[in-house]
């Protein structure tokens, strides 16, 4: 079951890196979207069911947000789903509360910011949650792709805004 788990979790991480070099937000979505689907399917057979959950809102909270439907209720109902049904499947003691947190960063982030550079940054943030919830459960493959997608997503971060400033010194001239 843990050989599952940590295949999915590398599939769901190759996802998750495939979605960091897009320039638009709602591509960014619907790549995370699949990522959310595969990586709650892992932790089926890792045995993190709070991350389960967590993937299942964040699937849900992705394609809102893909198509642009993700209102300042819907991103509170989902924050407030979160704790709640969080908490109660929560097998992980302080370990469960990770998903959880992490859960509700990017939905506040993702409901407030619209660039896909503030989403790299978002990503970045919510990733170095997830590293320590990954090691904890074992999903050894996630856990290592997490740090790579970090770097990955660092580089994205450092390119756009040296691609940006050289075409503002292009357009002064």
């Amino acid at each position: 079951m843990i050989i599952a788990g940590e295949i999915l979790s590398f599939i769901a991480a190759i996802v998750l890196a495939y979605s960091t070099f897009s320039n638009q937000k709602k591509t960014i979505m619907w790549w995370q979207a699949l990522n959310a689907l595969i990586y709650g399917l892992s932790n089926f057979f890792l045995g993190g069911y709070t991350a389960i959950i967590s993937c299942g809102l964040i699937f849900a909270r992705n394609i809102l947000s893909a198509k642009n439907k993700l209102t300042k209720s819907g991103a509170t109902l989902l924050c407030i789903l979160m704790i709640v049904i969080g908490l109660y499947f929560n097998n992980k003691s302080w370990l469960g509360l990770i998903p959880i947190i992490a859960s509700i960063q990017s939905t506040i982030c993702i409901y407030a910011l619209k660039t896909a550079q503030q989403m790299r940054i978002t990503l970045v943030i919510n990733l170095l949650q997830w590293v320590v919830f990954d090691f904890s459960v074992q999903a050894y493959p996630m856990f290592i792709m997490d740090i790579i997608i970090i770097v990955i997503t660092s580089i994205n971060l450092i390119r756009y805004k040296n691609n940006h400033k050289t075409k503002l010194a292009t357009s002064q001239h």
